[in-house]
């Protein structure tokens, strides 16, 4: 496994925030701007011309796994490369509310045959689209396990450059583990001073047992310099969030 080790150096916002501001813009500090093209191009460099679906994912819920793949994708449409995100998380979807689009008709409308056009929305950032996570489904397990799914994304494949995707947190439900063989990597995202190194340690064992491809790390909010292994975690982070990630509809907007 390679890593790409990455700290990003944020002040702490409020978790239940979806402001545009959290996205990379020319107001963004230079510091955040150079973080994000470093990691793009060494994710670039790990990438070959046909692997191009990664999916950004974290332990638990509120590690700034959604915002970093949507700084990822708009970082890559800067290059001139056509970048499609998908918002995959069908429990608690948060791309819609960043770019100000409606969350539904999107992707579980199309993998329930709800629809027959793939609902994919343009930016207002050039060469960046993206497929909302639509009307959220009893049970998104079934959803994901459909053999629709694999011709969406092999459609999507040829159209577009790159495909992000923002999936649930690992530790809490299976969702990314179900459609791991479909992915090219996994991007891991934590946050400094609060993720449990045990949970981490436990998700990539989860991801290992699906023959997932896992990237690296991206570490948000890093105050200092130290290493990945370095960090010390909060042990009562699993009690706080372990029971808050289930099924939230969002609001259409």
């Amino acid at each position: 496994m390679s890593f790409l080790n990455f700290k990003i150096k944020l002040k702490k916002k409020r978790i239940s925030s979806y402001v545009k501001s959290e996205l990379l813009s020319e107001d963004s500090p230079f510091i955040i701007t150079e973080a994000y093209k470093s990691m793009r191009t060494n994710l670039m460099f790990m990438l070959s011309e046909n692997k191009k679906v990664v999916a950004f994912t974290s332990a638990m819920a509120n590690e700034g796994k959604t915002t970093t793949c949507l700084n990822m994708g708009i970082a890559f449409a800067q290059t001139g490369n056509k970048t499609l995100i998908i918002d995959m998380d069908m429990r608690k979807p948060r791309v819609h509310r960043y770019f100000e689009i409606p969350s539904s008709p999107g992707l579980s409308d199309r993998l329930g045959n709800f629809t027959k056009e793939l609902p994919i929305s343009k930016t207002e950032y050039d060469n960046l689209y993206v497929l909302p996570v639509g009307t959220i489904p009893p049970s998104p397990p079934e959803l994901l396990m459909s053999s629709a799914l694999d011709g969406i994304l092999e459609k999507l494949k040829d159209e577009y450059d790159y495909i992000f995707i923002d999936t649930p947190p690992i530790h809490v439900v299976t969702d990314l583990a179900i459609i791991a063989s479909k992915l090219d990597g996994i991007v891991f995202i934590v946050r400094e001073n609060e993720t449990l190194i045990e949970v981490v340690k436990q998700s990539i064992e989860n991801l290992e047992r699906v023959s997932a491809k896992v990237l690296g790390f991206i570490v948000n909010d890093s105050v200092g310099d130290s290493l990945f292994s370095q960090y010390r975690y909060r042990r009562k982070y699993k009690a706080r969030y372990g029971y808050t990630y289930g099924y939230s509809l969002p609001s259409k907007e």
